[in-house]
């Protein structure tokens, strides 16, 4: 009995040593991918036009924060008639809660605009992705592998085992140059003439 359990479980043992098995870096062929620089150009014009809005927004509280100012100094004025003294106290008063509204606005619109942001970089990111998933599953199966892993969670792999380089290209981007050529130390050295 116990000779039929060891073969039984250095068959299973086998069967999963002898799978075809493959990892591939995610991140660096998003990196290497066509629609990357085209994303990234998209992103930092999304966050230049954010930027111009927000800095819009700071000025007009800015300016709305000194009329109040102006309009308290003028509230102050010991020679005002008490009617008058009072109106312009109450017209301080509607100014304050008018930027206070105006600067919860503010945060508001730049908070949506921030979630917007991390919103679009995730979808560009998440079709990337996709595109890629659907290229390495169909390189699989063509080259007969059982699994594909990602790179990053798995730790240790032979370089063998390591297809990122396909997938790649497979996505039509250029994987980095691989530099091949010896420093010298194991070449001979030069016949003399």
């Amino acid at each position: 009995m116990k000779s039929i359990l060891t073969l039984t479980f250095m068959a299973a043992v086998t069967a999963v040593f002898a799978q075809k098995i493959a990892v591939f870096d995610m991140e660096a062929v998003i990196a290497k991918h066509p629609n990357t620089p085209k994303d990234k150009e998209q992103l930092e014009m999304t966050m230049a036009d954010y930027t111009k809005e927000r800095d819009t927004l700071r000025a007009d509280l800015s300016a709305k924060e000194e009329a109040l100012r102006k309009k308290i100094q003028e509230s102050q004025n010991p020679m005002l008639a008490p009617a008058k003294a009072e109106e312009l106290r109450q017209a301080c008063m509607a100014m304050q809660n008018e930027l206070e509204q105006a600067a919860i606005s503010a945060e508001n619109q730049m908070r949506r605009r921030s979630q917007d942001l991390a919103e679009l970089e995730q979808r560009l990111i998440r079709r990337t992705s996709d595109e890629i998933i659907q290229l390495v599953s169909a390189y699989a199966k063509e080259k007969g592998f059982d699994l594909v892993l990602y790179k990053n969670v798995v730790p240790y792999c032979a370089d063998s085992l390591d297809i990122t380089d396909e997938a790649i290209v497979l996505c039509g981007g250029m994987p980095d140059r691989k530099d091949t050529a010896k420093d010298g130390k194991d070449l001979p050295p030069p016949e003399k003439l």
